[in-house]
């Protein structure tokens, strides 16, 4: 190999690890605003510059977190629990049993896509302390990906820092990765030596990887980087603000041809200032309007609700409570954004049965090959004759059943205990109507 040539894969490595920190660094901000955690330090201290260390000796700065509102808000798909189907009463029965938190932490994982935009989720198989097997899914937030070519849309490895137990102030082994591939995993720590290595059983990279929107250019998507700027400029106009009402009750105090070989002493109600005949003194109060700041805050918030197809009200007494047909005219383009959504996570949800199919089968159990899902839109509020002429409807069509009305109103129930709890409550209510019945024929 030619000089130049190692030059030129020397360049190429050093530019894909600077990225891939970049991208790092990128991805924790996200997170810290999601979390509110010391969102101070990107607007001063070590990344930010926007405050000197004197300012913030006046007030603290200002922590809105208007990033987990946003995404929260956005984050509709599992708001209900989906049905899932695979196609007999067995097999939905063994596969609810298995997927006991998978409603649970697809919640989180839609979070996750909307805040980070390409997180991984690993498809794990554990057992319960009960003894009881089932699957769980984490969220690896950061990890780097390595594709086989021509293929750059699916991974066929995958490399991510292990969650290490950094709270144990004694723990402090070397940080540790892992590698996964469709063949092996390797665990190996921050020097590249090998600590333990397995083979894949599965045959598959147990991995799925969620996005917020199609991939354009780069696999890894954006995030919502536009909601936690804006968060981020709340942020400094609020601590402005702070510092601006500080200056303004209390004033700046100056004085003028005082003693030079003096001393000025803070002024204070129980203080006495020595000035000499010539001396003056005076309190000046900053310029500003606090009510402006607040309405470019406004401003700001419903400027971003509306690039993501919401709306927001700051005055209650504007907003009377509306129909359900109003409200859904008023939240028609996310509406319209929400349905689009669906459409990506039922096919996240197929490639992900696929995983969970390939895992069952290796640990014993056989899932079938058919899987459907059917998503649950969330109900606008309307008039309980309006549901009752919808469901009599619906029921008299065959649309919907008592099963399902039922779970509807109590999401904790699976379909066969509802099934269940009606028909004993059929059984205790038949005998009440024989007696009415009695009693009017006599």
């Amino acid at each position: 190999m030619s000089y130049a040539e190692d030059v030129i894969k020397q360049s190429i490595s050093d530019m894909k690890l600077n990225k891939s920190r970049s991208r790092r660094k990128s991805i924790e901000k996200l997170i810290n605003y999601y979390t509110g955690t010391d969102t101070w330090q990107y607007i001063a201290g070590n990344s930010g510059n926007y405050f000197d260390s004197q300012s913030f000796n006046e007030v603290p700065p200002y922590g809105m977190n208007l990033t987990k509102k946003f995404i929260d808000k956005k984050s509709r798909i599992y708001t209900l629990s989906p049905n899932r189907d695979l196609g007999n009463k067995s097999a939905n029965k063994m596969y609810e049993d298995l997927t006991e938190y998978k409603d649970l932490r697809m919640k989180h994982m839609e979070r996750m896509t909307n805040l980070i935009g390409t997180p991984a989720v690993r498809v794990m198989w554990v057992e319960k302390e009960d003894g009881q097997v089932c699957f769980d899914y984490r969220v690896v937030y950061y990890y780097d990906a390595y594709f086989t070519p021509p293929n750059p849309y699916k991974p066929k490895a995958i490399i991510y820092p292990v969650l290490n137990p950094t709270a144990d102030v004694s723990y402090t082994d070397p940080a540790e990765y892992a590698y996964w591939d469709d063949k092996v995993n390797i665990i190996y720590d921050e020097h590249g030596n090998i600590k333990a290595e397995y083979p894949n059983p599965y045959g598959v990279l147990p991995f799925i990887f969620p996005r917020d929107m199609e991939q354009i250019d780069d696999f890894y998507g954006e995030g919502s980087s536009d909601v936690v700027n804006v968060n981020e400029h709340l942020n400094i106009l609020m601590t402005e603000l702070m510092l601006g009402l500080r200056f303004q009750m209390f004033g700046q105090s100056w004085a003028s041809g005082v003693y030079e070989d003096q001393p000025i002493a803070r002024v204070g109600s129980d203080k006495l200032i020595n000035l000499p005949a010539e001396g003056r003194f005076g309190i000046e109060s900053p310029g500003g309007d606090p009510q402006k700041v607040l309405e470019i805050a406004k401003g700001m918030i419903e400027m971003l609700a509306i690039s993501k197809h919401m709306y927001v009200t700051f005055d209650s007494n504007q907003d009377r409570p509306s129909s359900g047909l109003a409200l859904m005219i008023k939240d028609f383009e996310f509406v319209e954004d929400y349905k689009d959504d669906i459409e990506s996570w039922r096919s996240l949800e197929k490639d992900l049965y696929y995983i969970e199919k390939s895992i069952a089968s290796v640990n014993g159990f056989a899932l079938p090959d058919k899987f459907s899902i059917d998503f649950k839109e969330p109900e606008y509020p309307r008039a309980i004759s309006e549901q009752i002429l919808k469901d009599d409807w619906e029921l008299s069509h065959g649309l919907i059943t008592l099963e399902e009305i039922l779970k509807r109103d109590n999401s904790d129930l699976s379909l066969e205990q509802a099934r269940q709890i009606i028909s004993k409550n059929k059984e205790s209510i038949e005998p009440m109507e024989k007696v009415v019945e009695e009693n009017d024929r006599e």
